[in-house]
Formats: C-alpha cells, sequence, structure tokens
C-alpha cells in the first residue's frame, strides 16, 4: 500500500474524507446544492445587495421625486409624500398606488422560496447568534405557524417582527405561492392605500418640507453613505474580535421597507 492511500489522502493532498464546500455551516443546505438551491441562494444575495444600495439611492429619489421614489423601494415614508405631492401638483394617483404596493412585495417570494427550499435552516441562518435576534425569530415562526395570514399583516407594522422569517416559515410549512402571494400584495395594497391618504390628507406642508429637503439631499445622501461603511466596519471588526461570530448581529429585517 502507498504512502498517500496510508495516509488517507488524494494525489492532490487532501484528505479523502475532507468536507466538501458546500458542507460549511454557514449555508442553509445539508446536501450537495441542486440549482434550484444555488439560484435561490444567487437571488438572496442579489436582494441583499439592492437593499444596501437603494440605502442612499432612496434619499435622492425622495428629493428629485417622490412619485418615482415610491415606485421603486415602495416605502412608506415614500409613499406618505406621494399622497401629498399628487394632492398640490395631481397626477395619476392609481397607478402610483398600485405600482407601490406591487414594489413593496416584490423581493417576498424570494424569501417564501428559501423556506420551502430550506424549511428551518434558512431560518436559523438569519436569526445569527444573537440571543435577541434567536428569541424574535421564534417568535415570529410560532405565530406564523399558528396564523400565517395575521403575521404577514404583522410584517407591514413599523414593528420588530421579521419579514423574512415569516416568509420563509410560510414557505417552509408549504403554504402554496398562489395562496401566500395573493395575501401579501392584498396587504401591501391595503396598507400603501392606507399611507397615501395620509400623505393626501396632510397636503401642501409635507410638500414643503420636500422642497426643504431637496435642497439638502445630496449632504443627507453623504451622511447615509458614511454610515453604511462606518456600519460594515464595526461589524467587520466585531465578527473578526468574536472568531467569526458577532455577538449582536440581527440579520433579519423588522418589516418591508420605509
Amino acid at each position: 500500500m502507498s504512502d498517500t492511500a496510508a495516509d488517507g489522502k488524494r494525489p492532490g493532498g487532501e484528505s479523502e474524507d475532507a468536507a466538501e464546500w458546500w458542507d460549511d455551516p454557514s449555508l442553509p443546505w445539508k446536501h450537495k446544492p441542486t440549482k434550484s438551491d444555488l439560484v435561490c441562494w444567487a437571488m438572496i444575495a442579489v436582494a441583499g445587495v439592492y437593499g444596501i444600495a437603494m440605502l442612499p439611492l432612496r434619499a435622492v429619489l425622495l428629493g428629485l421625486n417622490p412619485p418615482l421614489a415610491a415606485m421603486i423601494t415602495g416605502g412608506r415614508s415614500m409613499v406618505v409624500a406621494t399622497g401629498a405631492w399628487v394632492e398640490v401638483h395631481g397626477g395619476p394617483l392609481i397607478v402610483y398606488w398600485i405600482v407601490a404596493s406591487l414594489s413593496l412585495v416584490k423581493l417576498s417570494w424570494i424569501y417564501w422560496w428559501a423556506g420551502k427550499l430550506w424549511g428551518t435552516g434558512i431560518i436559523d441562518l438569519w436569526a445569527g447568534s444573537s440571543k435577541r435576534a434567536k428569541k424574535r425569530a421564534n417568535r415570529a415562526v410560532q405565530i406564523t405557524n399558528k396564523y400565517w395570514v395575521l403575521a404577514v399583516v404583522l410584517t407591514f407594522l413599523p414593528l420588530p417582527f421579521p419579514m423574512p422569517i415569516v416568509y420563509a416559515a410560510i414557505g417552509a410549512a408549504e403554504t402554496p405561492l398562489k395562496r401566500f402571494l395573493p395575501s401579501v400584495i392584498i396587504t401591501s395594497a391595503v396598507f400603501q392605500a392606507g399611507y397615501i391618504a395620509l400623505g393626501w390628507w396632510l397636503g401642501a406642508p409635507v410638500v414643503n418640507i420636500l422642497n426643504i429637503y431637496a435642497k439638502y439631499m445630496w449632504y443627507v445622501t453623504i451622511v447615509i453613505l458614511v454610515g453604511i461603511f462606518v456600519s460594515m466596519w464595526w461589524r467587520s471588526r466585531k465578527k473578526d474580535a468574536a472568531g467569526g461570530k458577532t455577538a449582536d448581529d440581527d440579520a433579519t429585517a423588522s418589516g418591508p421597507d420605509l
């Protein structure tokens, strides 16, 4: 028997029982990933990058054109601003409402799909190592498993109720997409109608504030960008100090975009 065989190593120097690249606790699957696994994982990564990129862009869009900001992001503050903008300047309010309602939930199917593919694996991953985040995730899953429609509604409120985990739990429970997606879209439409109505009622004072904000939006954008880079640096530093784990990392969002 050769020394290589006796040592249990392949010619390349790797151990025969060395873990494969996909056998990693930081990944949600416990098997060799399929095409669906890889596509869904890539979509989650794209959604994360999109969310970070939209932080400064949202500030710019709000100053330049509130209806456009509302239709791209679906954010609550943008929708309120759109209602006020239309009350003063006019515009196709119904179009803004429909597009903003759909925009707010454009990523919901990704989180549902992740739950359907990986079950509690993705939920545990998103909950992270923080005890607070884990407790919040467990509470959200418990409510979702009992009353998933109510859980969907709660994700639209300004509460620390993690939307990705709720949608993943719905997918993990094998709730069909044809039942899940209409519920999310209808809930979004109802809430967005309320925010538009609030903006319409407030009217000119909101528009006056937006006009003032437009003069300083680039400064706000710079502050947001600096905040993003400082936050990323700080998280990276804490992660290194904790040996790869962030003590208070809360990887889940509390609800749809503001």
